[in-house]
């Protein structure tokens, strides 16, 4: 039997061992297994970090072999392998900077094995409400879930969790997993990993709680901790504040109903049209009805949303519950950025969305309705990152690269941030003004880059696209395919409100069969020169950087070659053949 089969058995297994409620036991056994390895090589060698070293520069993707699977297999077993400190960084945030942690590539590995397990088992246990950090789910599948389900909504209580990553106590992580967890091994080795400490600036320091952020793991070891205050609200909260069927009959809507009643029994129709107009500003149920209440949840990763239709006095109750539960597993609230929001006269802040309830005198079909919008800091922090003084500049850091290259970047970042923002109502009147000016700054860095002037770069790349709006195209020919050229977009399509556009965070892909690399590195043959002796992989970051290293050269080496050729960042080969490309000096056989 293929062995990778077994594999998917063990983890189809699991999965089925948190359906019927069963504790999970000889995990650490388990996990000593070569393909489950090979599966988390799969996942992670493709990923931007995994050339990024952590504190040991030498332990990266680059030069991935059997034997080093091998190594960390052989120390599992013999329970001595240690988990390195992560190298510390930062990364820009609004208002500052992040730690970000940085693992080497062997604790990345064994976390990637670890993590397949815990999402196997914890997966089905998640709430429908969380969306974080899981397959099928992301940001818009929690506005859609905001905006489909929350009419009537009165108050946004708008959550957030103080340094939650950082502050995830370990003793609260090893309680919750080893109430399902019935593997001291399996345990220890995950405590071992919290208490590995990071390096800063060549200091080592201990770790007393959080996650390793910036570490696989990281994000379904929070979601397992934070599943806990899913289950108090779904359990506790939203079971007592949600009560009645209906609201009762609003009293000013049942007089003004009798009103035009009886003006239609006279023939009065002037005031009938007068009197339909103003019922249309008045709710039909009560909004102050004691025996009516509706409480909805959402949340996405350590940031939290909840719709109220009752009084204030009983959001502030609901708030302060909340941050009460949340002291018991070690977690505290932020409270400056914990809000209580009129839904309709304010306006929530959630996944940097703006959320309001519509109320409207022309349109009473859509009152009470969610409304998504665009908050405006986002569309001058766009304006600002194409203009200069207040005027469309070209960007220096660009210049060095080709026409297309520069039409890409404008265009992948101008679709991205409208793709994310494409729930919102607003989005076309928000961006539309961006457009001209992200345009006018890409043309104005191409005519930089030629020493020419902004007009010749339009007539030249400004035309018609196939969704008949106007926009900057820069084409290459497509040696496969003549007749579709490779194309390079700013602007090519309309901006529009869809609520039909849902980007999540990650697609659900098992992965249990072995990929192309995997079935390539098990053949155990250098790619370039035919050896079997000491086979490993090398990887480079981007193909596009290859391409650009070689671009011009007459006769770029046979490696090279090989991975443009068949469009991959990989090639499999021998020890002697890695050095020599290291080294420069490779010059072997041409490669069929």
């Amino acid at each position: 039997m293929d062995r990778t089969v077994a594999n998917h058995k063990f983890l189809d297994i699991v999965h089925r061992c948190s359906l019927k409620g069963y504790p999970l036991e000889g995990i650490y056994r388990r996990i000593q297994d070569r393909d489950l390895f090979l599966l988390a090589y799969g996942n992670l060698y493709a990923n931007k970090g995994a050339l990024t070293p952590g504190v040991d520069p030498c332990d990266t993707v680059e030069g991935m072999s059997i034997p080093r699977i091998d190594n960390i297999i052989a120390k599992l077993k013999s329970n001595s392998y240690e988990w390195t400190p992560v190298r510390r960084t930062y990364i820009p945030k609004s208002g500052g900077k992040r730690p970000l942690g940085v693992p080497s590539w062997s604790d990345k590995l064994l976390q990637e094995v670890i993590r397949m397990v815990l999402e196997a088992y914890y997966e089905p246990r998640f709430s429908d409400n969380s969306h974080g950090f899981r397959p099928n789910q992301g940001c818009h599948t929690a506005l859609n879930d905001i905006y489909y389900g929350w009419k009537g909504t009165k108050w946004f209580i708008e959550g957030d969790i103080k340094g939650c990553f950082e502050h995830i106590r370990h003793d609260v992580i090893l309680e919750i997993l080893a109430r399902d967890i019935k593997d001291n091994r399996f345990l220890k080795l995950i405590r071992k990993m919290l208490r590995a400490g990071y390096m800063e600036d060549w200091q080592y320091h201990r770790t007393y709680s959080g996650t390793p952020q910036g570490g696989v793991i990281s994000p379904i070891l929070s979601n397992i901790v934070l599943n806990e205050l899913d289950k108090f609200v779904e359990e506790q909260l939203l079971p007592e504040y949600n009560r009645g069927q209906t609201r009762r009959r609003n009293p000013e809507y049942s007089r003004l109903e009798n009103q035009i009643r009886k003006a239609k029994s006279v023939g009065h129709w002037e005031r009938v049209k007068e009197l339909t107009k103003e019922r249309r500003s008045v709710p039909s149920g009560d909004p102050n009805d004691p025996n009516y209440r509706r409480l909805r949840y959402n949340r996405y990763a350590d940031d939290f949303i909840l719709g109220f239709a009752g009084p204030r006095k009983e959001a502030k109750d609901i708030k302060r519950r909340i941050g009460d539960f949340l002291s018991t597993i070690g977690l505290t609230m932020a409270e400056e950025k914990t809000l209580i929001t009129h839904a309709v006269t304010g306006k929530a802040r959630y996944l940097g969305y703006d959320i309001t309830v519509n109320l409207s005198k022309n349109r009473p079909s859509v009152n009470y309705q969610i409304k998504l919008l665009v908050p405006p800091e986002v569309k001058q922090a766009w304006l600002r990152k194409y203009r200069k003084k207040g005027k469309p500049h070209h960007r220096p850091e660009l210049l060095e690269m080709s026409d297309y290259e520069i039409v890409h970047i404008y265009g992948a970042e101008f679709r991205g941030i409208v793709n994310y923002y494409s729930l919102t109502e607003n989005v076309s009147g928000m961006f539309s003004h961006v457009k001209f000016v992200a345009i006018r700054s890409a043309v104005m860095t191409l005519a930089n880059k030629h020493r020419t002037k902004a007009r010749s770069i339009y007539a030249k790349y400004y035309k018609k696209s196939q969704y008949g709006v106007k926009a900057l195209i820069v084409e290459l020919p497509n040696p496969k395919n003549p007749d579709k050229p490779y194309r390079a977009q700013l602007g090519e399509r309309p901006i529009r409100w869809s609520t039909k556009v849902v980007i999540r965070d990650r697609k659900w892909e098992p992965r249990y069969t072995r990929t192309e690399l995997i079935q390539r590195l098990l053949a155990d043959t250098c790619e370039l020169c035919g050896s079997t002796k000491d086979i490993r992989v090398h990887h480079t970051r981007k193909l596009a950087d290859l391409v650009k290293r070689y671009k011009g050269r007459r006769d770029p080496p046979p490696w090279v070659k090989f991975m443009v050729k068949r469009r991959r960042k990989t090639v499999v080969v021998c020890l002697e053949c890695h050095l020599k490309i290291h080294a420069g000096t490779y010059d072997g056989p041409k490669v069929n």
